[in-house]
Formats: C-alpha cells, structure tokens, sequence
C-alpha cells in the first residue's frame, strides 16, 4: 500500500515544499508481532525545501523527520498556534508528532503531546471539531492485522495469498482533543466514534451548514461512515440516513481515497470516493437537506473509472475556468 504525501510550507518562505512518507523493510517471512523499523536511510521520510530557484533540496535529516517505522500517511496542522505547520505521520504501530520548531528543525513530541496511537493507521486529519479555536486530530485504523501467517483460503500449496479485508475485523477511529496547544487527550469513546471500520481515507466538510465540521471516513469493503457533528463535543453516524454508506446499486466498496468540495457550485461540499477496479469512484452531490445522492453515472464518472483502481483524490481547478476537476493517484 502506497504512503501518503503533503505539501506545506515549513519554513514560512512563500514556497512550498514537499514531505513524502516511506515504508520500511520487511523480511519474509515477518514474525507476529513486529513492529517495522526504518533500519536505513533508503526507507526514511523526506523533507524536500523548496529553494527560491524553484529546485528542491533534501533537507530530512537536517529537519530531523526522517521517520521510525512503516509510513502510511501525514496531516499538516499548526496545533499549538505558533504560526508554523507541524507534521502528524501515521504508522504502523507508533504513530509521529513532529513539532514544528521554527528554525528549520521539528521534534518528535508523540509521548508528551499523548498521540501515539496503536494498531495500523492509515489517515488523519487536524479538525478543530468544537470550535473552541485548537485543532484537534482524528485517525482513521485499517483493522486489526498482524504479521501471523493466517489462512486466506488459498488451497494452492506454495502459493502467496493475499487476504481479502472481510477476513479481518474492522478497529475503532481515534480522536484526540486538543487540551492545551501542547497535550491530547483520547476522547473517541466519549465523542461517539465506538463503530469499527477499516479506514483508509478521510474527508473534512460542514456538509449541512450547521457552523460545525464533520467528518467522512472512507472504509474498504463495507459501509462508508459519515459522523455528522452534535455540536456538543459528540458526533452521530449517518451515512445510511444521507445515503452516502453504499453506491447507487445499494452495494459495498472498496473506499480508499476521499474528498469533499463544491463541484457543482450551489455553495454546498459535495462527496467523491475511489475504490477498486469494476466498482466505479462514487460520487455523490449533496442534496442540501442532510443528504446526498449519488452522481456517478448521471456525470460519467461511472463509466471513465469502472476499470480504474483509485487512491488518493483531490478537487482542483487546475484551469481557473470556475469548475472543479478531479486529480487522482491510480493504482491499476
């Protein structure tokens, strides 16, 4: 599985530069219970620093982000305030807080700040989900997974098999509140993310223009969620009710990449989700009443995706012209 990226401008120059998260070594076979380690610098993060002739430089160990195990993704946030973007890297196991230092350099402050995490995370996202004016953080889990040498149902001797994610039960979200600028505590129990998916992707949007942000989680191969904010520090699943849980044909899918923006310029985010080939992206246009309906085959993203595996996505209007395009990072 691919790891994620971000753009964000570090240092405060006017440029953009690019971190890109790495994986780390596997052996074969890896024992229960391994926690990959980035034993060399070919598997570290990297930090590239935009220079004002427009090269970049790489300046990952001089920044001290070169990352500790296996990467999945990064979210860009400044939660303490300071006036400088800090890095939040998920993992496989531990996950990262880099505080952005304003020299140039971050540190590590995953312990103090109390955000490790656990498990297999995939996404985040910086969210500052009660308005209180401190971004707060939420990670979406694939599922519960090790490294035990299960049986997929392969009947082929020798043969390597990869299970299907049904195999596998799904894991909790986690949401960290932002005490102080500095500390975190876990409160997704209390603010009513208990139902377990398999997340891959998350999305950020007041889709129903109550002054409060809520929150998609695209899920592999069962029900997307959509966690629609009680603007008392809980947060309700919806997706069924507005009708975002499953594709037109009333069926599962693969969601792995998701986004949210106005693609139809009505002044209302609307929803596109990618997934496995023959299953088509689902998009859906928000209805302005709490629900959406999906939009896949009335504009033609049904047919040009069918046979397209998706990852990350992204609205953006690369012309200028008004409208939004789509840019998305194909698999297969």
């Amino acid at each position: 599985m691919g790891s994620g990226v971000a753009l964000f401008d570090y240092d405060n120059d006017g440029l953009l530069d690019v971190y890109l998260v790495n994986g780390a070594p596997l052996e074969n076979p890896t024992a229960p219970g391994t926690i990959p380690k980035k034993t060399q610098a070919a598997y570290w993060n990297r930090l590239y620093h935009q220079k004002k002739d427009g090269t970049f430089e790489d300046v990952t160990e001089r920044a001290g982000v070169t990352g500790t195990g296996y990467g999945m993704g990064v979210a860009v946030g400044d939660y303490d305030n300071d006036g400088y973007e800090d890095l939040y890297v998920t993992q496989y196991g531990r996950n990262i807080l880099y505080h952005n230092n304003g020299d140039g350099t971050f540190t590590d402050v995953t312990e103090t700040a109390g955000v490790a995490g656990s498990g297999w995370s995939t996404s985040a996202t910086w969210v500052d989900y009660d308005n209180d004016g401190k971004l707060d953080l939420i990670v979406a889990r694939y599922m519960v997974w090790d490294f035990s040498d299960i049986w997929c149902g392969e009947r082929q001797q020798g043969h390597r098999a990869y299970c299907h994610p049904d195999i596998f039960k799904p894991i909790t979200f986690l949401l960290f509140h932002n005490e102080d600028g500095k500390h975190f505590r876990e409160v997704s129990k209390q603010a009513g993310l208990t139902m377990p998916g398999k997340g891959l992707g998350i999305a950020i949007a007041d889709y129903d223009h109550d002054g409060y942000p809520d929150i998609f989680v695209a899920n592999d191969s069962m029900q997307e969620f959509l966690f629609h904010n009680k603007r008392n520090g809980t947060f309700e699943e919806v997706g069924l009710e507005s009708e975002v849980a499953v594709d037109g044909d009333g069926r599962t899918y693969a969601g792995m990449g998701v986004d949210f923006a106005d693609y139809n310029n009505d002044g209302w985010p609307d929803l596109i989700i990618t997934d496995l080939g023959n299953e088509k992206y689902a998009s859906y246009t928000n209805s302005r009443d709490g629900t959406f309906s999906y939009a896949s085959y009335a504009n033609g993203l049904a047919g040009i995706t069918l046979l397209h595996s998706g990852w990350g996505v992204r609205f953006l209007d690369y012309d200028n012209d008004g409208w939004k395009d789509l840019l998305i990072a194909q698999g297969h």
